[in-house]
């Protein structure tokens, strides 16, 4: 029987993407991806959770913190949420307690390492979740950790893309698995990732983050995916939602935005960037030109995920695998994956960044968008 036993590299090279897709691991993450997005269907954000400060325009990153929200009283969610949420609230203090260095900086800030170094004091708060009889908490987190540790962004690089936030999935993933989330309910586990989400926004604002992997204009969008499947989701079989087409208007955005994920997503985007929209965010533009039902949006960029950040090897490459999360065993056979960790994977630079540069188109895009010149960030 396989023991606990810290996250390995398993994915070296391109043709290893093939084997992780026949893995347990890519079982599970396609498991609990469904299972979350159906959970959070027809359900909104509650009142005071998402901070409407991090997705306004007149708001500067030295001017948002924590005022923004209220919250809610720890008696309202099972008590490892309430504990989850003190985790997330230590680290967004953490970023308090860690100024940006001043001058400038072209490729982020280098405090953001600082701030990475101080998160492990945080995670150990970790041990304060209450297991399930007969699991071990430190056991557990021998594996789990590590998933919640690499959901922030690079500290080498500087950075922050889908594969971080593929991680924090699968950090919930594993706490639904090993019900120390039992059966959370569609509104925790939308708190849950609002907060997060919350927190990683701050964390681009004041350390200036890079796209990791990002494909421009080509990509759906500079930092994130999951976090429009899940406002897509939670605009599915709500007869009060706004139509696909509306969401770009000022009136649904302001409306909206501390309520829905993929409304508090495009927010965020008309932070960052200036200029029509079509131009800088063409793949989200032709969703609202192209596509009626919430449904559909859905289901495109749920098949986009599987291709765009499931399925390619600069994304997934820095996913880890343990032994009980998530493990390199083939589904079927139940027996281990091939590693091919030779000299040569290691050392030589992939050419799959070229590759796929030009990204998957999502279902609905089918313009073309060869007249559009490059987004201009404030």
């Amino acid at each position: 029987m396989s023991q606990w036993s810290e996250p390995s590299k398993k994915i070296f090279e391109t043709a290893d993407v093939r084997n992780f897709e026949k893995s347990i691991a890519f079982h599970e993450l396609s498991q609990t991806l469904n299972k979350i997005v159906h959970a959070v269907q027809d359900i909104k954000v509650p009142p005071g959770i998402l901070n409407p400060a991090i997705v306004s325009r007149d708001v500067t990153a030295s001017d948002v913190d924590k005022s923004g929200t209220t919250g809610l009283g720890i008696n309202a969610f099972q008590d490892n949420v309430g504990h989850l949420l003190s985790v997330l609230r230590d680290l967004e203090q953490t970023i308090d307690d860690t100024p940006p260095v001043s001058g400038p900086t072209r490729f982020g800030n280098i405090a953001f390492r600082t701030w990475h170094e101080k998160v492990e004091h945080v995670l150990n708060l970790l041990t304060n979740l209450r297991p399930p009889s007969g699991l071990s908490i430190d056991d557990f987190l021998i594996e789990a950790r590590y998933y919640l540790a690499n959901s922030f962004g690079s500290k080498i690089r500087i950075d922050y893309g889908t594969g971080h936030e593929l991680s924090y999935l699968a950090f919930i993933g594993a706490l639904i698995r090993y019900d120390i989330l039992k059966s959370p309910t569609g509104e925790e586990l939308l708190v849950l990732f609002s907060k997060y989400y919350d927190l990683v926004r701050r964390l681009i604002l004041v350390y200036n983050l890079e796209p990791a992997g990002s494909h421009g204009v080509w990509g759906l969008d500079d930092h994130f995916h999951l976090i429009y499947i899940l406002g897509a989701s939670q605009f599915c079989n709500d007869t009060t939602a706004p139509s696909v087409r509306s969401i770009l208007s000022k009136e649904v955005l302001n409306t909206y935005k501390t309520s829905n994920l993929y409304v508090n997503a495009i927010s965020f985007i008309f932070k960052l960037k200036s200029g029509p929209f079509n131009e800088h965010s063409p793949i989200l533009n032709d969703i609202h030109v192209s596509v009626f039902l919430w449904t559909k949006v859905r289901q495109g960029l749920l098949k986009m995920y599987m291709v765009e950040v499931l399925g390619k090897f600069p994304v997934i490459q820095h996913f880890w695998f343990g032994e009980k999360l998530y493990s390199w065993i083939d589904l079927n056979s139940k027996k281990s994956l091939p590693v091919n960790c030779n000299n040569e994977a290691k050392n030589t630079k992939s050419t799959v960044d070229t590759v796929n540069s030009s990204g998957t188109s999502a279902p609905w895009a089918k313009r073309d968008f060869s007249h559009n010149t490059p987004y201009i960030r404030k």
